[in-house]
């Protein structure tokens, strides 16, 4: 009688436990696969942001910085600590 109770109590403990995972498994599956969708949505739309402004569109920068044209800049005085 004891053994009968433990092999059933063993017997719907595996069985829940298959089940569970079999349903887990389409459960995580259905979430990952609708978070792909919505990044792959967010993607499209977001273009670049910078500092909470949305940038359409950003020419290339042309005129590249070198020692030529620059301009200077200010002065920053400074005291050594020692």
């Amino acid at each position: 009688m004891f053994f009968k109770v433990l092999f059933t109590i063993f017997l719907i403990g595996y069985i829940f436990l298959t089940v569970g995972r079999f349903i887990a498994r389409i459960f995580l599956s259905r979430v990952v696969k609708s978070a792909q969708q919505q990044q792959a949505k967010n993607q499209q739309y977001k273009r670049s942001e910078r500092d909470g402004v949305n940038i359409e569109f950003m020419p290339k920068n042309d005129s590249k910085r070198s020692g030529a044209n620059f301009k200077g800049g200010e002065y920053v005085d400074y005291e050594e600590i020692k």
